[in-house]
């Protein structure tokens, strides 16, 4: 599967007597686009809250690059790793530039310096959303606000082109009560970034969605993982209509799949 950047060895995390993850053991690798499959409850945001370091595993340890994330500073970890979550309030009057310089805040001591401006400019141009950036971002629709967010997160994690400054990128559901165009802009900007050498590591509820922008895919249910695949195609029919209670028709035609589903 390549080299990992990101490992979960032997995970488990519970929450008020329940087991939210189960004994997980996964690698994402460098240079791939990996997306977490699952219904609801299956562990998924959980998963990546604890690959990302924010939810410290109860048993079981992460690891960035082969170094334990525990030992990562928390500035370095802030350059190098960036999580996008589901629809992002803010409560100040932020314009949309300002919220995504504030992706750059682990890069400046005191103030911005030029080349942080320039990578905000070049962040909003990947999401265009240039001719927004002086717009309060509260005024933006779901979508923009999205754009934005992701804008920040790429921001954050943008690195000049240094092989051993490698990053790993997270998007939680991001494609969540979007229109189709903004679903696919959102998942085709974020794969820009493979060509930096990121790891990024999404969940997904649409399937037809992630099996045309994911190259990796982890199935979770129950906490715990239960089928890692290189492929769409490798994902086998019975494990989804098990998995999400469906009945699935699947056709393939030449790389794609396209999944069709009912109760």
């Amino acid at each position: 599967m390549g080299d990992a950047a990101v490992r979960l060895e032997r995970v488990s995390w519970s929450a008020n007597g329940a087991k939210i993850l189960d004994d997980v053991t996964l690698e994402f690798p460098a240079g791939s686009f990996s997306v977490i499959l699952g219904p609801n409850g299956a562990g998924k945001t959980t998963l990546i809250r604890t690959a990302a370091g924010r939810t410290r595993p109860e048993h079981g340890a992460v690891s960035y690059w082969g170094t334990p994330l525990v030992s990562f500073e928390t500035g370095v970890l802030a350059r190098r790793r960036a999580v996008l979550s589901q629809q992002i309030d803010m409560a100040f009057a932020l314009s949309v530039e300002d919220v995504v310089m504030m992706g750059r805040y682990p890069h400046y001591r005191s103030a911005p310096q030029p080349r942080d401006r320039e990578i905000v400019s070049e962040a909003l141009a990947l999401v265009e959303m240039t001719g927004r950036r002086r717009q309060l971002y509260s005024t933006l629709s779901g979508g923009e606000r999205q754009k934005t967010q992701l804008a920040r997160v790429l921001a954050q994690v943008w690195q000049e082109e240094d092989p051993a400054e490698q990053t790993v990128l997270f998007l939680d559901e991001p494609t969540t009560s979007l229109d189709l165009h903004f679903q696919l802009q959102i998942l085709a900007t974020a794969r820009t970034f493979l060509r930096r050498g990121a790891a990024i590591v999404a969940s997904l509820h649409d399937l037809n969605l992630a099996f045309d922008f994911g190259d990796r895919f982890f199935v979770m249910d129950g906490g715990r993982l239960v089928h890692r695949a290189d492929t769409a195609q490798a994902v086998p029919q019975e494990l989804i209509e098990r998995v999400y209670r469906v009945k699935a028709d699947r056709l393939v035609v030449g790389d794609k799949t396209r999944w069709y589903f009912r109760v």
